[in-house]
């Protein structure tokens, strides 16, 4: 039997916090997907010139060849961003439209090796977005929003070893004065960022003045508005709310099984904890002062009597909201996210 001649390849790379699952896959002429190579690299400098290497070894450089990663937290980006600037196309998909792609492929089992070859394939059978680096601006304030969070990390630490300190027996005057020294400066760092946050997004008018919309719901301010966007890179990957609703860990999982197992709903948490974070008090706040999201926690709250499934509902909320406003360029609306599709539509048609 003759062999057929590949036309397109593709590399899918399953990313963890330490590996890089990867796998190169051809597609011969008969539309049949050969599997050409698979093994693993860690997941640093290192591991990813190794992959380069190993790479040209398996490529046909006459051929189509596409990358393409699945958004994991944030361990994909390293990857991402070294192999587009090694010169290679590449896509990054999210975990929702990966996961609808393998079930389509009646795919049972599931391991690194499995979804490495799956990516490959959906790389080959799927036209996909080529991944297009964020703005210097978007990155600086990534930065910056992740180093706030590791400061407020530091900054809770030093309060809880000084309540420890002030608890015990015959406490050292001098160890608590020490503590308090050192919360006095990370709360002067966490200030130091917070200024250097507004003023790379005052050197760009167009996402201030979005920014600045999004802020006149009661509960979101710029730090935790601006933080959402960067970590979502101003929502380019996203088509609509429900990809990024999973993408941030706030989609719904439920178990249950026949009449034996009655598990209960719950957050998956598969996703961007940085944005779970930035919306945990602005939920709260959201319910003080905004009139409608107390009414949709309460309703929340009459069903489970569980308060925090309320705020988690609000949080997912408040998420949505800023998508919305920050897409579609709109002044808020208190009762767009609680109106019908129809009244919606009606209002799209007729805007006052």
């Amino acid at each position: 039997m003759a062999k057929t001649l590949p036309i397109r390849q593709s590399l899918g790379i399953d990313v963890s916090k330490d590996h890089l699952q990867v796998c190169i896959s051809n597609l011969e002429a008969d539309q049949r997907i050969r599997v050409i190579a698979s093994t693993k690299f860690s997941n640093n400098g290192k591991g990813l010139n190794q992959l380069i290497v190993w790479v040209k070894k398996h490529r046909i450089p006459e051929l189509d060849f596409k990358v393409i990663l699945e958004a994991t937290g944030v361990y994909h980006e390293q990857a991402t961003y070294f192999l587009h600037e090694k010169g290679f196309e590449v896509s990054v998909v999210l975990p929702n439209k990966a996961k609808a792609f393998a079930r389509s492929l009646n795919a049972k089992s599931k391991t690194d090796q499995i979804d490495a070859k799956i990516l490959a394939q959906m790389g080959l059978e799927r036209k996909l977005d080529i991944w297009k680096p964020a703005s210097q601006n978007m990155v600086s304030i990534k930065r910056l929003c992740r180093e706030r969070t590791t400061l407020q990390d530091h900054k809770t630490a030093a309060l809880n070893q000084m309540h420890a300190r002030k608890s015990s027996h015959l406490p050292e005057k001098s160890s608590q004065n020490r503590s308090l020294k050192l919360i006095k400066f990370i709360e002067k760092q966490i200030k130091e960022v917070e200024e250097s946050i507004k003023q790379v997004v005052k050197t760009d008018p167009d996402l201030k003045e979005k920014v600045d919309k999004i802020c006149k719901v009661k509960g979101l301010g710029l730090i935790t508005v601006i933080a959402v966007i960067a970590e979502t890179d101003g929502f380019a990957l996203f088509k609509n709310k429900a990809q990024l609703v999973s993408f941030a860990g706030y989609d719904v999982v439920q178990r249950e099984s026949g009449t034996s197992v009655k598990g209960t709903t719950r957050i998956s948490k598969k996703g961007n904890s940085y944005i779970r974070r930035a919306l945990y008090f602005p939920a709260l706040t959201a319910v003080k002062y905004e009139p409608q999201f107390k009414d949709f926690y309460q309703r929340v709250f009459e069903k489970s009597f569980i308060k925090m499934k309320g705020y988690v509902a609000v949080q997912r909320k408040l998420l949505v909201l800023i998508y919305t406003l920050y897409k579609k360029e709109e002044p808020y609306d208190p009762q767009y996210l609680f109106k019908t599709p129809l009244q919606k539509n009606r209002q799209e048609l007729c805007p006052a």
